[in-house]
């Protein structure tokens, strides 16, 4: 069953970064009130006829400029103990609760969270298809606004104790500050917070560990 499970995550995986690389149209509007929050929307047209949407806060850019250097870093999961990466792993699930009923019932209503080294959420991208950008108005009255300040709030003490990294870096890029976290509606719809990945990267590397420890 896991393994159908696997392989199910994995086509899943194939077909967004296919979608993502499809040729399309991007049209940057300007800024507009939706729900309560104030938002610079992006839309993507698709030649096969699909519309999609990103949405930032429209003061966005002014959540970096405490930053010197402004490249994005990633975590090197290798690096972590099991005990990190499970931290992580929680607080990333824990984003579920606090979705709105309402927001979670709209089809992949996906968030990007912005993610300081102090473990703090600085900033968030949004991005849905039409028909979820469409409904936004409808629902209760300053629940986009008020859930957006719900997640800027979150943090995860853990992230202090990591370092993120930058693939093929140079002295431009050294000791990046900050990193980024997807949050996948769809995924969450086919696995809750159930992550093939993620079950198999602590097993693999608890077994690493141990097998270390036996050696030694």
């Amino acid at each position: 069953m896991k393994k159908i499970i696997l392989t199910l995550f994995v086509c899943l995986s194939c077909i967004m970064v296919a979608n993502a690389e499809y040729p399309h149209v991007v049209d940057t509007l300007p800024k507009r009130i939706v729900n309560g929050l104030e938002i610079i929307p992006v839309k993507k047209t698709y030649e096969w006829g699909g519309v999609f949407w990103d949405f930032r806060v429209s003061d966005f850019e002014k959540c970096f400029q405490r930053f010197k250097n402004k490249c994005r870093g990633e975590i090197n999961y290798a690096l972590n103990s099991s005990e990190v990466d499970k931290a992580i792993y929680d607080w990333q699930d824990k984003f579920w609760e606090i979705y709105p009923p309402e927001m979670k019932a709209l089809k992949d209503f996906n968030l990007k969270l912005f993610i300081d080294n102090d473990g703090r959420v600085f900033a968030v991208e949004f991005s849905m298809p039409d028909e979820a950008f469409q409904k936004l108005e409808g629902l209760p009255e300053n629940m986009l606004k008020n859930f957006y300040q719900n997640l800027i709030k979150q943090e995860c003490t853990v992230f202090k104790e990591l370092d993120f990294h930058v693939l093929n870096s140079n002295k431009d890029f050294d000791s990046p500050k900050y990193t980024t976290i997807w949050l996948k509606k769809d995924v969450y719809d086919m696995f809750g917070t159930f992550n093939p990945f993620k079950e198999q990267m602590i097993k693999e590397k608890e077994a690493r560990m141990k097998s270390q420890e036996e050696e030694q």
